[in-house]
């Protein structure tokens, strides 16, 4: 890959080289026949544990789909919701955690909308919506808008008091920041952001305290305990953990990747991941401020993590004008610019960006 200011993460990251080769290996091991299928159970269990490290839970908590928006959908079957029940959104989420519930209305299933205020929405805010027929509260740990950080620890013990559940979206934290499975019900995550993968799986993730009753809508062969017996044209028995929401074969070259990359994040350290990230997204956000730009994301560390948007009416086309004129990677588009700052980005990337910026 040329070189280039990367600050693309909240959209994708770049392709490591040991990924590559993770890609490489996978792709040998299929040569191996029976031989090639034990190795890829062998890296796919060192995957959840890496994951199960990185979300502080356990291996079984861990159930691997087809990206972020399967295992909404998966949920969203799964919960049952009945006329008269309600669900929570706000409108600082991406499209996957709107679009499954829009079409509960059809059902009598009301979905309440919580409106942001200054780019932020508050635990209070959401909770102020939560009645005993709100079944579920569905929130993003950091905003893929603005890029601010929620307080889901509050917001799940607050939650503990009533019979909703939380669903956290992490596709923009979990690689960049610490993620608390024991603070949330249900976790969901995509592979190809901050976690450095590629695309083609999902994460799920259930903390059993409040979900061993929530069952799929569906069934596959991957979610039951037995294959071949009997009375397997008559019945059919769950696992008791995560893995009942699989169905069938994950993508196999996306968990080699995402395997060398979680193993990286977890030698590095997600603490000392956070700490450059925030110091780094502090400096841009500086910068931005100096230059005169209206920043949408939190200054406050805690607030905040590795997404850093600022205003910009022709944010698609300026984004467009610097890839092609400076090699500089951002997303752009619905008014705004995201910047984001991963482990491998240092100051000299915000000082590029902030140079041609200037000039613009």
């Amino acid at each position: 890959m040329d070189s280039c200011t990367w600050l693309y993460n909240g959209a994708e990251t770049p392709p490591l080289a040991g990924a590559v080769e993770a890609l490489q290996e996978y792709m040998r091991n299929r040569e191996g026949g029976p031989l090639g299928r034990e190795r890829n159970s062998e890296v796919e269990q060192s995957l959840r544990e890496n994951i199960a490290r990185l979300i502080n839970g356990s291996a079984k908590d861990v159930a691997l789909v087809s990206n972020a928006s399967e295992a909404i959908t998966l949920i969203v079957q799964a919960l049952r919701l009945q006329a008269g029940d309600n669900v929570i959104i706000n409108t600082l989420e991406f499209p996957s955690g709107v679009l499954p519930y829009l079409l509960l209305r059809e059902h009598g299933v009301e979905v309440r909308l919580v409106e942001h205020t200054d780019w932020t929405v508050s635990v209070d805010d959401m909770m102020a919506m939560v009645d005993e027929r709100t079944k579920l509260v569905m929130a993003s740990h950091v905003s893929f808008v603005s890029g601010a950080r929620l307080d889901y620890q509050e917001l799940h013990r607050r939650l503990l008091r009533t019979n909703a559940l939380l669903l956290l979206d992490v596709t923009q934290s979990l690689g960049a920041v610490p993620v608390d499975l024991q603070a949330a019900d249900i976790v969901v995550c995509s592979s190809y952001k901050w976690l450095m993968s590629i695309h083609g799986l999902g994460l799920l993730a259930l903390n059993p305290a409040r979900t061993e009753r929530l069952l799929p809508g569906s069934a596959g062969w991957r979610g039951v305990t037995e294959l071949f017996y009997p009375e397997r044209f008559s019945s059919f028995e769950y696992y008791p953990d995560a893995r009942r929401f699989e169905l069938g074969y994950p993508n196999y070259a996306a968990i080699y990747t995402m395997e060398y990359s979680t193993g990286l994040l977890l030698k590095t350290g997600i603490d000392q991941v956070e700490r450059h990230i925030v110091q780094l997204g502090g400096y841009l956000i500086e910068r931005l401020l100096e230059s005169g730009r209206s920043v949408m994301t939190p200054v406050e560390e805690k607030n905040r993590a590795g997404n850093i948007s600022f205003v910009c009416e022709n944010g698609e086309e300026t984004a467009n004008r610097l890839l092609q004129e400076h090699n500089i990677y951002l997303w752009g588009g619905d008014g705004r610019i995201r910047a984001s700052v991963h482990l491998f980005n240092d100051s000299n990337d915000i000082d590029s960006l902030i140079a041609v910026l200037s000039r613009s």
